[in-house]
């Protein structure tokens, strides 16, 4: 299944959403990085809304679809980088989840993210940041991957 430019389709989503419950936004620009994180999720059971920058990722936020954790790189191109991206997304719902994840940004910078994860770092180690804040989904394999 191929994301739109702002999501998935509604018979892709409500498909999906039988099976992982779990809504999970991931706006990344790098395509790899992206497909292997967004491969790792949907083997727990999770969900996965794409998005390859910030303007698509906040486009999705004002989708109205339900989404119940964001995960963001920081730099992307576009005039909306993954910092700003959270701050909407709290704006929008304060209490949902944001994993930022960067290469150029230290753990004490991260806020007002939830979590920082330091580029390059496990596929595992991030679904593990996600167990965390949302729980354990349903689960088809797991692997080793890393970004």
């Amino acid at each position: 299944m191929k994301p739109s430019r702002a999501g998935w389709s509604a018979d892709d989503q409500n498909k999906d959403q039988m099976v992982g419950e779990r809504n999970i936004l991931l706006v990344e620009d790098e395509f790899l990085i992206r497909f292997l994180i967004s491969e790792s999720l949907r083997d727990e059971g999770y969900t996965v809304l794409e998005a390859t920058d910030g303007e698509e990722g906040l486009a999705v936020l004002l989708s109205g679809q339900p989404i119940d954790l964001m995960i963001t790189d920081l730099r992307m191109p576009g005039g909306i980088d993954g910092m700003e991206l959270t701050r909407r997304s709290k704006a929008l719902a304060p209490a949902r989840p944001v994993i930022v994840c960067s290469g150029h940004l230290m753990s004490s910078e991260r806020a007002p993210a939830d979590i920082f994860l330091a580029k390059p770092y496990l596929a595992d180690a991030l679904v593990k940041e996600v167990t965390k804040l949302m729980g354990t989904a349903w689960k088809t394999d797991t692997q080793t991957r890393s970004a």
